[in-house]
């Protein structure tokens, strides 16, 4: 016998185990939120951003309009630094410069480069489960970067705009984001067990569970009786 579950019937399911579904939120709420503080590490991003520029830009310093070509330009040299910068040969210098240990590999995976609003600012961001060490590499980094720069691009210079800081607080996990995913992802759980158990109930319940399950007129009901002397009528109670 198949068993079909409309809409309706489906939410009135859900409005009467209601418990259910508060159970499946609060419970992936904590379990998430206590994976998350205790079992996911901590990350820490210290950032610092420079301006790029060449002396042998395709438009004059005097010039005040800018063309859209120039622009592109510009962006395109944004990437060139970047790429110049997350080199073998300059991480090479880097990780002899830091002095903590990591290899030019381990380097690449902690850096990253990025254009500021498609601008010519170059923003480069070292992330590390230790503050320290991210503040020290992206300081090294921009010590390093006008000298690696102005040798590897004919006419090619950077101007540091903010200088790296120390990251007070950690950058990631999000630990509220996570809890609302772990909410989220219990109260799926929670309306799919709700829906199977429905599913798997063949219990007859009323007169209208038996209509619809064999498509046959209910001529009748038989009334329950309950044996209780202060009830002296009869209870059509549901099986």
């Amino acid at each position: 016998m198949e068993k079909e579950i409309d809409i309706i019937n489906l939410l009135r399911v859900y409005l009467h185990r209601w418990w259910v579904l508060l159970i499946g939120i609060l419970v992936g709420g904590i379990i998430s939120g206590v994976f998350t503080v205790f079992f996911v590490t901590p990350m820490y991003v210290s950032a610092g951003s420079m301006y790029t520029e060449n002396s042998n830009d395709v438009v004059a310093k005097d010039v005040k309009d800018v063309n859209l070509n120039t622009l592109m330009v510009r962006k395109e040299l944004v990437q060139t630094y970047a790429e110049v910068l997350t080199s073998n040969v300059f991480l090479k210098k880097v990780a002899a410069e830091c002095g903590l240990g990591y290899t030019h590999e381990q380097l690449l995976s902690m850096i990253s480069m990025s254009s500021k609003n498609d601008t010519e600012i170059l923003v480069i961001s070292v992330e590390s489960p230790n503050p320290q060490h991210a503040y020290i590499i992206a300081q090294v980094i921009t010590n390093l970067a006008e000298d690696q720069i102005s040798s590897v691009v004919e006419g090619g210079s950077v101007k540091l705009l903010d200088e790296p800081e120390y990251p007070q607080t950690f950058s990631s996990p999000n630990i509220g984001n996570n809890v609302k995913i772990g909410m989220l992802v219990g109260l799926l759980l929670s309306m799919i067990a709700v829906f199977l158990v429905e599913m798997l109930d063949n219990k007859v319940k009323d007169a209208e569970f038996i209509a619809k399950q064999f498509q046959l007129p209910v001529l009748g009901e038989i009334p329950y009786f309950v044996n209780d002397s202060k009830k002296d009528e009869p209870d059509f109670k549901k099986a």
